[in-house]
């Protein structure tokens, strides 16, 4: 039952539908049977690991708050869950490695387990730690089981995130109350917005993404590699964040708000401002719970430098198993303590502001990480190398082997992201001089519903099935 699909779109109207009609005691009890539908429905063993495993977690939790030290038992409680993480995510990826090596010195091959990635495992595993890790700190408290199970499996986020802190969801429940009109309003238009960048852009993107890095990095020249770069990574963009934006529209119209996870990454200015922008909500976790403890409480470059390859190389590795994803994670690391190597001794001081500096910074932050996209998505790491020496090689490499309508679709959809900043900012402080005059306010509310059922319509016409999200496969 993916996002895009009009399978979801009936499941989640009978949801809310249901929902607030139920007395309130009974509201989250029905939360938490929709979730089980939801997650059930891609394969019911997946539903019986999740339920596991939040069990166990709450255990956990009320095995740490009842110790005097709780930092033992929250270390054994985090290593269970990140064991549980690798049995299924990296066993086979390690246990190939050393197949190969026993092979190579001419011993057996070493069977593989063939374990299934279960839907959302690295998601909801991170919240289950990030409970653990608050607890310990002393920064979260004990809560009711149900609630705890709801916080996990609730399904708008269960999936693909956004990635959530017990103290962002459990409140909520307390508090819980239909959306009003604006909320409402607010919802479905995330939803028609989701639906139409998922269907629309993203998959029109992976036609062109997928013929061209099915090609031999030989038969590429240097502004093909750089065309697929930038085009694979418009497509992540537009993948991943459609599914944040209908998570968000969908947890909203059930009265409960999740939290941004994309705020205009491709126009960062530097590497940590791209990390602060893209896919935030693991930004956030992997910051306050491996990058500041690694830094310490004495910030010095060194440990600057350090924390920022540990935390990228965990992302990486956060995003699967494969040489691919640790060399994607590598390269971001060398990004972030590089630009923490050039501002470290300006810490502190005002930013300089300047118009130039900011371009700069912008298209070099662009550049870089479209060409650690090359790693990330090349079939192997040998191929993602050879893509790079393309790219780097300008003046060696000039034949032009993608074609002319894929360079065409990059290039529009590229100053279509650019320039969505300005657009943004400008169509919201056109309709806040709205709110004050009421005759152009109908007016323009009739126009902005023309506009949502047109582009419910183009969706409708460009649903090609059900195109899996990238971002189910982490």
């Amino acid at each position: 039952m993916r996002f895009n699909s009009l399978v979801y779109f009936g499941f989640l109207a009978v949801v809310v539908a249901v929902l607030w009609l139920l007395p309130v005691r009974a509201r989250k009890a029905w939360l938490l049977v929709a979730s089980c539908v939801f997650y059930g429905s891609w394969h019911a063993p997946f539903l019986g690991l999740l339920l596991t495993a939040a069990t166990l977690n709450h255990l956990g939790a009320r095995w740490i708050v009842a110790a005097t030290d709780r930092h033992r038992r929250g270390t054994v409680v985090i290593a269970a869950n990140l064991l549980l993480l690798a049995v299924f995510k990296y066993a086979d990826w390690a246990l190939s490695g050393v197949s190969g090596i026993s092979t190579w010195l001419g011993g057996p091959a070493v069977p593989l387990p063939g374990w299934v990635l279960p839907l959302g495992i690295s998601f909801y595993l991170f919240e289950c730690i990030s409970y653990t890790v608050d607890l310990v700190r002393k920064r979260e408290t004990l809560h009711p089981f149900f609630d705890f199970l709801l916080f996990i499996a609730y399904f708008p986020k269960l999936i693909a995130g956004p990635i959530l802190r017990a103290k962002e969801f459990l409140p909520q429940l307390a508090k819980h109350r239909p959306p009003d009109a604006a909320s409402v309003r607010t919802a479905l238009r995330e939803l028609l917005i989701g639906l139409f960048l998922k269907v629309v852009i993203a998959d029109g993107l992976s036609q062109g993404v997928d013929a061209a890095f099915s090609k031999s990095p030989a038969s590429l020249g240097v502004l093909d590699v750089w065309v697929m770069a930038i085009g694979f990574g418009l497509q992540i963009y537009f993948d991943f964040s459609s599914y944040s934006r209908m998570a968000i529209g969908s947890a909203r119209l059930c009265g409960i708000e999740l939290v941004e996870n994309f705020n205009h990454p491709y126009v960062a200015r530097s590497p940590a401002d791209f990390w602060a922008r893209w896919h935030m909500s693991l930004s956030r976790w992997i910051r306050d719970y491996v990058f500041y403890p690694l830094v310490g409480r004495k910030t010095s470059l060194g440990a600057m430098v350090r924390a920022a390859l540990g935390s990228m190389l965990l992302c990486g590795l956060w995003h699967g198993a494969g040489w691919g994803y640790v060399l994607w994670g590598l390269a971001h690391g060398l990004l972030v303590a590089g630009y923490h190597v050039m501002t470290f001794s300006g810490r502190g001081r005002p930013p300089v502001k300047s118009a130039v500096r900011s371009l700069i910074g912008a298209v070099v932050t662009f550049a870089g990480v479209s060409l650690a996209w090359l790693l990330f998505r090349a079939p192997s790491a040998a191929d993602g190398f050879a893509l790079l020496g393309r790219a780097l090689s300008p003046l060696g490499h000039l034949n032009r082997a993608l074609s002319g309508t894929f360079y065409l679709e990059v290039f529009l959809v590229t100053l279509a992201v650019w320039s969505a900043p300005w657009v943004s900012g400008r169509l919201e402080s056109g309709w806040s001089r709205l709110q004050t005059r009421p005759r152009r306010l109908a007016f323009a509310a009739g126009l902005e519903g023309l506009a949502w059922g047109l582009l419910f319509a183009v969706s409708l016409v460009y649903l090609r099935g059900q195109t899996a999200f990238i971002y189910f496969q982490f």
